[in-house]
């Protein structure tokens, strides 16, 4: 499956986690997969990570993919690492083998330029998120900032909509660049 590197990226709605709508990246050779795996989010050392599961078995998606492309199982003492630091980005090009004695930094490239922030941020709005955000209170320990794009968790209320106090955000500048969704759904009558 050589040929796939440079194939068409799909975007997976995988449905409410951590506070917001989350999305992940495919190649369009991946969907198959989707006939056998369903897909969902966990927590794993700090990191939301896209987990399919077959019916018997939870497997990591990047893990699956690298199996699925190259035919052949990760090696004991290997892991798959993502090249942006992105976990949702599951794309094969993001997707690389280190040995677990080596410690990898990921080539995480300014947000407003990586390649997951320039698709997630260009898709429509979605209804179901303004639906989540207008029904009851998501209380949870666990929160990802609020902007699509962004995937950083927060592990307390750090920057909130400053209208109705109830979507969280990492830092000032993605509450910023949020704003013109956020006002899709954004109820100040009803603070938390």
């Amino acid at each position: 499956m050589d040929n796939v590197r440079f194939n068409t990226p799909s975007v997976i709605k995988l449905g409410s986690f951590a506070g917001k709508i989350k999305y992940c990246l495919i190649d369009a050779f991946c969907i198959p997969l989707l006939k056998v795996f369903q897909l969902k989010i966990q927590c794993v050392n700090d990191q939301l990570i896209v987990i399919a599961n077959d019916g018997f078995e939870d497997v990591a998606l990047h893990n699956l993919i690298w199996e699925y492309a190259h035919q052949y199982l990760v090696p004991e003492n290997y892991t798959i690492c993502h090249r942006n630091g992105i976990t949702m980005d599951n794309r094969l090009e993001n997707l690389l083998l280190l040995s677990n004695n080596m410690i990898y930094l990921p080539i995480k490239s300014p947000s407003l330029t990586s390649f997951y922030w320039n698709i997630v941020s260009n898709l429509p709005v979605d209804m179901d998120e303004v639906d989540y955000h207008n029904s009851v209170s998501h209380e949870s320990s666990l929160y990802e900032c609020h902007h699509a794009p962004c995937t950083q968790l927060l592990s307390s209320e750090q920057f909130n909509c400053l209208q109705c106090r109830k979507i969280k955000y990492c830092s000032q500048r993605c509450r910023t660049m949020d704003a013109d969704v956020h006002s899709v759904f954004c109820n100040p009558s009803s603070p938390q």
